[in-house]
């Protein structure tokens, strides 16, 4: 078994209901005066009165920033630092989808420093520099399933200084799991943010700083979401089906957490910072792809795929393994109504030149094994080609 290092960033409230548990959460971190942060759609849902409600009748006081933009600028977490410096807050928490929760723990971070750390965000990544101050305490409630967000140690921010997405270090004290909270999602955001959490939880299997561990977490949720995704699509208060896909989504959070994404999210990312895709849909079409490539390298980890989705495979053959793996999630995200590239208006032309994005991005080195130019440029081919133009 190969030597490796688990753990979990922070602990997890899992359960229906349990967002009225936030203030009594917050109050055990020690917040008095806590900020939440949330989306301006979902505080016209009334989610930002409900975390506030939880709290004030645990004696806190909460105000409410309902600004949180999708794909986390950096502008946008500097907006959301000031007002909790002038507020003077001593606890963040998010609730929304993995931008919100994003923001959360980035302004979570800026709040109690200053946001000239948004200048250097991949020398903070890198850890060759240090926060002055810890960041403020911060608990996350996810309202879709799919970012990992909650249980991740960074902020993925969308920078124009680097020219793209980067991940700010930000971990969180706590999360609470509430599936209630993503009842009534649309079908597409349904599909964008379960196909989001299949990709994680397939990365997780072939990343450098994959374990045993990991292994046993992602082949979960991959049973999981391939199972209860079409059931949740189908019917969007399925609670049932919410509930499975709210806890393989945080189980594969913690897998990536651990092991690391790959070339899937450095194609995902480049998608969304050049075409403004959103990045479950990208995820979704980047990971067949990426099956098939790994799989040369790792065809026992894509055994690890097919089994949980309860494929018969008898092909020895890595290529065909790969091919009859990914064709079975490419007719899942069918099933789902996923819109390929050329549906969501790129042309072939417009997805290969991203390859200057994705040839030797960071998360593209953290699979493990070569990725060439060559490889790269394959593998946004065969998003285009291989799931119908």
């Amino acid at each position: 078994m190969k030597t490796g290092i688990y753990s979990q960033l922070a602990p997890v409230l899992f359960g229906s209901g349990s967002i009225v548990q936030c203030g009594e959460k917050a109050k055990e971190l020690g917040m008095h005066k806590v900020m939440v942060i949330t989306d301006p759609m979902l505080a016209e849902l009334g989610y930002d009165k409900k975390v506030a409600d939880s709290l004030q009748s645990s004696q806190l006081e909460a105000v409410v920033w309902a600004k949180a933009q999708a794909e986390c600028p950096a502008e946008n977490v500097k907006e959301g630092a000031a007002f909790a410096k002038s507020a003077m807050v001593d606890g963040i928490i998010g609730i929304g989808g993995g931008s919100s929760l994003d923001v959360a723990k980035a302004v979570a971070v800026i709040a109690a420093n200053t946001d000239k750390i948004l200048e250097e965000i991949p020398v903070y990544r890198a850890g060759k520099k240090t926060y002055d101050n810890n960041p403020l305490p911060c608990i996350l409630l996810p309202t879709t399933s799919g970012t990992g967000a909650e249980c991740t140690f960074v902020a993925v921010i969308n920078d124009p200084i680097a020219g793209g997405k980067v991940g700010l270090p930000a971990p969180p004290a706590y999360a609470i799991v509430d599936p209630e909270l993503t009842l009534g999602t649309p079908p597409l955001i349904t599909a964008f943010s379960g196909l989001d959490a299949f990709s994680h939880a397939v990365e997780s299997l072939t990343a450098k700083g994959n374990t045993y561990h990991t292994d046993i977490l992602a082949g979960e949720a991959i049973r999981l979401i391939y199972e209860w995704l079409p059931k949740a699509c189908e019917n969007t208060n399925n609670l049932e089906a919410r509930e499975k896909l709210a806890f393989a989504s945080n189980l594969a959070g913690i897998a990536f957490n651990e092991a690391g994404v790959h070339i899937g999210h450095s194609i995902a990312h480049a998608l969304g910072y050049a075409h403004h895709m959103a990045h479950g849909h990208a995820c979704a079409l980047s990971t067949p792809a990426v099956i098939e490539y790994v799989t040369i390298h790792h065809q026992e980890k894509t055994h690890i795929i097919s089994n949980a989705m309860s494929l018969q495979i008898n092909n020895a053959n890595a290529k065909e393994v790969g091919k009859q793996t990914a064709d079975a999630v490419r007719h899942l995200m069918a099933q789902v109504g996923i819109p390929s590239l050329a549906q969501a208006g790129l042309t072939h032309e417009q997805t290969l030149a991203l390859i200057d994005m994705v040839d030797g991005d960071p998360l593209s080195l953290e699979f493990d094994g070569p990725v060439t130019r060559t490889d790269s440029a394959k593998m946004l081919e065969r998003m285009y080609d291989g799931y119908g133009e």
